[in-house]
């Protein structure tokens, strides 16, 4: 009897020690976090409002949440939203996840519609806090499954299962993947009617489909960029591959360049050309390591030909022998002898078997942008040595 009246004595002290572990789990303030989450939003360009505040468990409750790209003065209504799992530390908020559904706008003539959009692992630091990447959105994950831009109930552009992931390792390093499965687009009715959409129909282009991949890391140390991928794939055209490598982009110069962009969207006349010279200084920080843009053709080249010698009244032949000549004539001025041999070279050899055509550039040793941008100027020849331009063809 004596056991079961201590029993019943202790629930409520077990329901008080439950209480305070729960108080303490959610220490933090649905204020507090909704305020942080605006201003992550707002160093992105987006500005978000609603209407309250409420906390549920372990989330935060945006009631009436709009959002909309700064200084144009649309926004999209999407209800309620909910930003789940939220946690804390010392430096930050995590949002665990954030989910919309569906929002659908229509704007001038053109309706906007995005469903199950998605983001895992937000960071939202606190005010004061340092922030490792400059002020620019940290998160694990972010996914969409559909956008779609059209006009008249017709889709003009659709994009599906764009994916962006990110993982920080030890030593202050950011890894990134990117890609979206399918990407859409109506040619013959954005050209709408005319030359363009006939020729469009004829040569296979009224509709263009394709996919996005792209991986990187960012070290962030000393602000060193690789872009290891990034290929734009166009169905029975080719692809676009471009790479680079950057450093000096580091998050201090990632935030001073947001703080300069914000400054030049309400700047008098004057005070963007003060801001542009400055943001012309800033670009000084960043040293060029190496880049690289390839195309691989997948029937693109032959179709242009086909179109140019159409409207030429000559055959196909005939503006290949044409592009094999004065593509080197051009360049001649600018690239030196050697140079040029070296691109008259592959133009041909690309231009008689069109696989592969990508033009590189490799200095022995990382070059400040203020050089590159005073050589260029200056002597176009003198800087496409430094760099190390090379042009290869099916390689």
């Amino acid at each position: 009897m004596l056991s079961h009246a201590l029993k019943l004595k202790s629930l409520p002290f077990a329901a008080l020690l439950s209480a305070t572990a729960l108080q303490a789990a959610w220490a933090w303030e649905a204020e507090d976090v909704a305020e942080r989450y605006k201003t992550v939003m707002a160093r992105q360009g987006i500005e978000v409002a609603w209407t309250g505040v409420s906390q549920d468990g372990n989330s935060v409750v945006l009631e009436g949440h709009s959002l909309g790209l700064a200084n144009v003065g649309k926004s999209i209504d999407l209800g309620d939203l909910a930003l789940q799992d939220v946690s804390e530390t010392d430096s930050a908020y995590e949002i665990g996840h954030i989910a919309v559904d569906t929002f659908r706008q229509s704007e001038e003539g053109f309706d906007f519609a995005a469903n199950g959009l998605a983001i895992d692992g937000l960071i939202l630091p606190k005010e004061g806090a340092d922030e490792v990447n400059g002020g620019l959105m940290q998160y694990k994950r972010f996914a969409l499954d559909d956008l779609s831009i059209g006009t008249g109930g017709d889709p003009l552009f659709t994009l599906n299962d764009l994916i962006a992931e990110t993982t920080v390792e030890d030593g202050g390093l950011i890894k990134f993947t990117g890609s979206a499965d399918r990407l859409w687009a109506d040619l013959g009715a954005i050209a709408k009617n005319g030359e363009a959409s006939a020729a469009l129909k004829e040569y296979g282009y009224e509709e263009i489909s394709g996919r996005i991949d792209m991986e990187g890391d960012w070290r962030l140390g000393d602000g060193r960029m690789t872009i290891s991928r990034y290929d734009v794939k166009l169905d029975n055209a080719g692809t676009l591959g471009i790479k680079a490598d950057i450093s000096g982009y580091t998050p201090d110069f990632v935030k001073a360049l947001q703080e300069m962009q914000a400054k030049m969207e309400n700047a008098t006349q004057e005070q963007q050309q003060a801001q542009g010279l400055a943001m012309l200084g800033l670009m000084q920080q960043l040293n060029l390591h190496g880049a690289s843009i390839r195309f691989s053709d997948a029937s693109l080249t032959g179709k242009i030909l086909s179109y140019v010698a159409a409207q030429q009244g000559v055959q196909p032949g005939d503006v290949a022998n044409q592009a094999k000549a004065i593509v080197p004539l051009m360049a001649g001025q600018y690239l030196g002898p050697e140079l040029t041999q070296s691109l008259s070279k592959a133009i041909t050899t690309y231009i008689d078997d069109p696989r592969s055509l990508e033009i590189s550039v490799a200095p022995s040793e990382p070059m400040p942008f203020a050089v590159l941008m005073g050589t260029a100027m200056g002597s176009p020849e003198a800087l496409a040595k430094q760099v190390g331009l090379s042009v290869t063809a099916n390689e």
